[in-house]
């Protein structure tokens, strides 16, 4: 598995070197359902599993493109969080695109160091608590008018369970000259409304002159004013 950063050029986008995309799953059956009803929109909540609870795995599986975002890729069930989906309210619900955040009040320098948290919490303990966030989605509407987007972006080639593109960094060009707000860690999923392959995407951003992205965030807006 390899992603690209894919950066500014005259032309718009250029694939110029491979990172390593790590996904992280802890053991699970099938896809869980989810209620029909919307969670707030960057919200947090916590879940609390008890680990010894019937030896039934946790269910999650995670997505690491970005290291600073801890990404639920997929629920499982039988597990500890499609019973919590079952039982608790609407909004607290686990859905795929939701954000880890912090286990048992922890959190860490990146996704990885979460997720390794997270295993030690439920290796030593009887009862954790697990801190989420539901994503923000926004539609960014960009007209390119021959400029470039200068977007840096990571991409999985397979096993993108999440899909889309990972914003790693914004440069100079059209995206940043009209304050279109997007910004580092924020996930591309899907142009014009149309979840689409890596490929497809890509090719969209470099050929139309003028497109509506789809995009994912996850923003603390908590820390200011806990200062």
């Amino acid at each position: 598995m390899k992603s690209w950063i894919i950066a500014q050029s005259a032309c718009g986008l250029v694939e110029i070197a491979p990172s390593a995309f790590i996904s992280l799953c802890v053991p699970g059956g099938s896809p869980a359902g989810v209620r029909d009803s919307e969670p707030e929109p960057g919200s947090f909540f916590t879940v609390g599993v008890d680990t010894d609870r019937r030896r039934l795995p946790l269910g999650l599986a995670f997505d690491f493109m970005d290291i600073n975002v801890c990404l639920v890729a997929k629920v499982a069930s039988p597990s500890l969080i499609h019973s919590w989906n079952q039982k608790c309210a609407p909004h607290e619900v686990v859905r795929p695109r939701d954000r880890l955040v912090k286990v048992n009040g922890r959190c860490a320098e990146d996704a990885e160091r979460l997720a390794k948290e997270l295993a030690e919490g439920l290796g030593h303990q009887a009862h954790a608590l697990l801190e989420f966030q539901h994503p923000v989605v926004s539609t960014v509407k960009i007209v390119k008018n021959g400029q470039a987007l200068g977007l840096s972006l990571h991409y999985a080639l397979s096993e993108n369970k999440i899909g889309g593109l990972c914003v790693k960094s914004v440069n100079e060009g059209l995206v940043q000259a009209q304050g279109l707000g997007i910004t580092a860690g924020q996930r591309v999923i899907s142009m014009d409304g149309e979840e689409m392959s890596v490929e497809q995407m890509l090719q969209k951003l470099r050929e139309a002159k003028e497109f509506a992205l789809t995009v994912l965030s996850w923003e603390d807006t908590r820390s200011s004013h806990q200062e």
